[in-house]
């Protein structure tokens, strides 16, 4: 690489690496809370960052936003709110542990707020995934909002899916439980059995350590 090359590069690899946040015990994530119990374990225990390649996609899907929520506004929506940070306080014992994150958007349509969440994905799902509605249904929680959108864009061409999702006082409370299992194991030093749906093996970090 010639040294303007190697200027640019490096300046990449910065940006990626600006959003790097070593997980904090008591401090739980909502896009982590509904995946498998172990791996999250491991993630506090080590400190795992996220890698660059990581990285990269979740700026990808921040570009996502900021496309959406321009083009919200210039349909006339009301967008109250973008990356909006919240923190859950929920107690394990006597002990406060805290669930943060970012909503997407917070709009307002006829008077009524919604909050949307935006996944970029190689192909559109026929049905919202899961773990994706869980994690929708903290943040709809955490602002006492009733209803919310999930918002698919496929990759290569910007074609979209939009599935509602209403909040359920049963999804909220099972995933601040799971945070206090995981926070519970983690100061206990006890690593929780693998709750995983099948998928999530193909894609986690500790794969073949678990299997072993």
């Amino acid at each position: 690489m010639s040294g303007a090359e190697l200027v640019l590069s490096e300046a990449i690899h910065a940006a990626l690496r600006a959003d790097e946040d070593r997980p904090r015990i008591g401090w739980y994530r909502p896009s982590l809370l509904s995946s498998c119990l172990r791996r999250q374990f491991l993630i506090y225990k080590r400190g795992i960052l996220i890698s660059e390649e990581k990285a990269g996609l979740f700026e990808i899907g921040r570009m996502f936003h900021e496309f959406l929520d321009r083009t919200l506004r210039a349909g006339g929506l009301v967008v109250k709110a973008v990356e909006a940070p919240f923190i859950i306080v929920h107690f394990c014992g006597d002990e406060p542990i805290r669930v943060n994150g970012r909503a997407d958007l917070i709009l307002s349509v006829n008077g009524e707020e919604y909050v949307v969440e935006v996944k970029s994905v190689r192909k559109l799902p026929s049905a919202p995934f899961k773990h994706h509605v869980q994690q929708l249904n903290l943040y709809l929680g955490a602002y006492g909002i009733k209803r919310g959108s999930l918002i698919y864009l496929e990759k290569q061409v910007l074609a979209h899916k939009i599935f509602p999702v209403e909040f359920s006082l049963e999804a909220f409370k099972l995933l601040l439980n799971r945070a206090a299992r995981l926070h519970q194991a983690l100061i206990s030093n006890s690593p929780p059995k693998p709750d995983n749906e099948e998928w999530e093996c193909r894609y986690c970090e500790f794969k073949n350590e678990c299997e072993k």
